[in-house]
């Protein structure tokens, strides 16, 4: 199905009271990431009790899979009890993530297939390009009763949950999610030779194309109704990302189709990436860089493209923004560390005036 392109111009494209500072929108800022040389990408388990990140250990290049207890205080997220790692030696990891009912977590892995000449993983500044690595050997990987392998597991040791691949084939297949009934997961795949988002069910079957448009489509999550898509994409091959969101398309068994009805959100010459719904569906929250690409920060906006604030204020990458389930809170990675390193931060979460 083709689809139609619209833009997100409806009413005031910026907020109309705009913030001037991150105390209008974050409270108690923590770093919850700490003894990885880097971590981000962080994402909470329905019940807010786990958090699923990648970090790199020191003196390691590539990124590893890890998952930690979220400890509480007063009713407060205080911290995380030590991570667990769940990725095997010799491989490359990302994009882990819960289904809601907490019984599964997937993230992608080149365990098994690990390439050591290809470049390494992550969005990368080259020059004033920016790029993503796509490894060939990069699959998706399911795990399920996880809770009970991590609950053996002696300190500091690894344990390998990249056991089961619901994808398996020569081409880049990462950045998945699940919907929220846990039936689907979207991901990102150049198996047809050009990088477009797909979905599959949640065992690996079923496996449909949605976006076919030439270019990056990447980094999927469900609107927390599952009618929707927000994604990254860069349509017009200028090594910028812009912030699109469309419906999904289900036959009359419920199975996941097409996309259709799509809206390019964000329109400048900037990096716009990492889209995340808000619980209330009606926000998406993303990282964009600065008109020099020196700096990114976070910025809130309706799902219509209007209403865009300004939620973070300082120097360095503020990145990877996500939502608790609760909204109350919110998780991202950034360079504001105690070390200058890129490390997860949590910060409490209000919706500022005007959004």
């Amino acid at each position: 199905m083709f689809l139609t392109l619209t833009a997100g111009c409806h009413g005031p494209q910026f907020n109309a009271t705009p913030t001037t500072s991150e105390n209008q929108s974050l409270g108690e800022a923590l770093q919850l990431t700490r003894g990885f040389e880097k971590a981000g990408e962080a994402y909470f388990s329905h019940d807010m009790q786990w958090l699923i990140f990648q970090a790199t250990p020191r003196g390691q290049q590539h990124y590893q899979m890890y998952i930690a207890a979220v400890k509480y205080a007063g009713g407060n997220i205080a911290g995380l009890a030590t991570p667990v790692r769940i990725s095997p030696g010799n491989s490359r990891n990302t994009c882990g993530f819960f289904s809601t009912d907490g019984n599964s977590v997937i993230f992608a892995s080149t365990a098994n297939k690990e390439d050591p000449t290809e470049i390494a993983s992550g969005y990368q500044r080259q020059g004033r390009d920016y790029r993503w690595s796509y490894p060939a050997g990069m699959e998706i990987y399911r795990a399920d009763a996880w809770q009970g392998a991590l609950s053996g597991a002696e300190p500091g040791k690894i344990v390998d949950l990249a056991k089961h691949p619901i994808t398996d084939n020569q081409a880049y297949d990462a950045e998945g999610s699940f919907s929220p009934d846990g039936k689907w997961i979207v991901f990102t795949s150049n198996r047809n030779g050009d990088l477009d988002l797909y979905a599959m069910h949640a065992d690996g079957s079923k496996v449909v194309q949605l976006t076919h448009s030439p270019g990056y489509d990447g980094g999927p999550f469900f609107s927390p109704d599952g009618k929707r898509i927000v994604y990254r994409s860069d349509r017009n091959r200028n090594d910028l990302l812009q912030v699109y969101v469309s419906d999904v398309v289900r036959d009359s068994a419920g199975e996941i189709t097409a996309l259709t009805n799509e809206r390019q959100l964000t329109r400048d010459a900037k990096v716009n990436w990492g889209p995340f719904f808000h619980p209330d569906g009606s926000h998406i929250i993303y990282a964009s860089s600065g008109e020099n690409h020196s700096n990114y920060d976070l910025w809130l906006m309706r799902v219509d493209g209007t209403r865009k604030t300004r939620i973070t204020f300082k120097a360095g990458a503020d990145v990877l923004p996500v939502f608790s389930p609760d909204g109350k809170y919110l998780v991202w990675a950034s360079r504001r560390s105690e070390d200058q390193s890129t490390q997860v931060m949590i910060a409490r979460f209000k919706f500022p005036r005007g959004s």
